[in-house]
């Protein structure tokens, strides 16, 4: 059994933003910060939210609609903010503080990187090829 809330411990507690790996196990995706592999968290889809036992779970959230639904029914903890650069910022906006952001931005530049990191997102997504 994991330690609870190790990976959004791991993301808060680092300096500047974090980077999370993401991978499919069994279908469901599975994040896990960089430099401490054993901090992972379940990735659900808003749509179909459940929880996951022994896990800490980031809910995905793609549009206002979304994130506003999410932070009225289930108050996440953790939140993927998905989509390009423009639509992340627009999203993280809404993110009220003591949530954690994650940006799941396709094809992210260091650049891109940076401003996500200036405007207060806590880590992003890397996925092969990045």
């Amino acid at each position: 059994m994991t330690e609870p809330r190790r990976f959004s411990h791991a993301i808060a507690d680092g300096e500047g933003i974090s980077f999370v790996v993401a991978s499919r196990d069994a279908g469901a995706e599975t994040l896990a910060v960089s430099d401490d592999p054993a901090a992972v968290a379940r990735v659900v889809d808003f749509a179909g939210a459940a929880s996951e036992p022994d896990a800490e779970v980031a809910l995905r959230v793609r549009d206002e609609e979304e994130l506003e639904q999410a932070l009225e029914d289930l108050d996440p903890e953790l939140l993927v903010l998905c989509g390009s650069l423009d639509q992340v910022l627009e999203l993280l906006a809404e993110v009220p503080a003591g949530k954690l952001a994650i940006a799941d931005v396709p094809s992210a530049t260091d650049e891109d990187v940076e401003e996500l990191e200036r405007a207060g997102v806590d880590a992003v997504i890397v996925r092969g090829g990045d």
